[in-house]
């Protein structure tokens, strides 16, 4: 095992990468360290996950029926311009899914009452920044993304995020 690894497990929204991928480029310093446009589902997740998890995670997601998101709005927390998917009742029984099955790794190590899914367009104190931000992503808006899948990404100490591994959902249902 390498020390100093953590990791997440993200729904990659690579359709609004041409919206939000500029933006996330000077203001969102996952975008700098390889992540693209995501909705987390679990972070922090296992430290240097090993392949017993990886196989456990894709047991888990291959029970999981894939599902669109569109995301509709802008949201703000502090610091944070973030888009709003309108099935987030979905993302959340997925979190909450997760989080049962992994109590050890609460979402954001539980320091939020409700985890509210998003795709965060940019983090940071720089008010202008975000209020740009915000103006520029409201007229792209809707942006649809087929989930299909969800992924598992690592980061050690002062290297950029990867991937490690892909998790195919079950098809979609009717």
């Amino acid at each position: 095992m390498i020390t100093g690894v953590e990791s997440a497990i993200l729904l990659e929204v690579p359709s609004a990468e041409p919206l939000v991928g500029p933006l996330r480029a000077v203001g969102d310093v996952s975008a700098s360290l390889g992540v693209p446009a995501h909705v987390t589902l679990l972070y922090p997740f296992a430290d240097d996950p090993d392949p017993g998890v990886v196989e456990e995670l894709r047991f888990f997601f291959s029970h999981v029926a894939g599902f669109d998101l569109d995301f509709v709005a802008v949201g703000e927390f502090p610091e944070v311009v973030w888009l709003a998917p309108n099935q987030s009742a979905v993302v959340s029984d997925l979190i909450a899914s997760l989080a049962r099955r992994w109590p050890s790794y609460p979402p954001y190590e539980g320091i939020f009452e409700e985890v509210v899914p998003h795709l965060t367009v940019v983090d940071t104190p720089d008010a202008a920044l975000r209020a740009r931000a915000a103006a520029e992503v409201l007229p792209g808006l809707p942006v649809h993304a087929a989930v299909t899948e969800a992924s598992l990404w690592v980061h050690a100490e002062d290297g950029p995020w990867t991937r490690l591994a892909v998790f195919p959902l079950a098809p979609a249902e009717s």
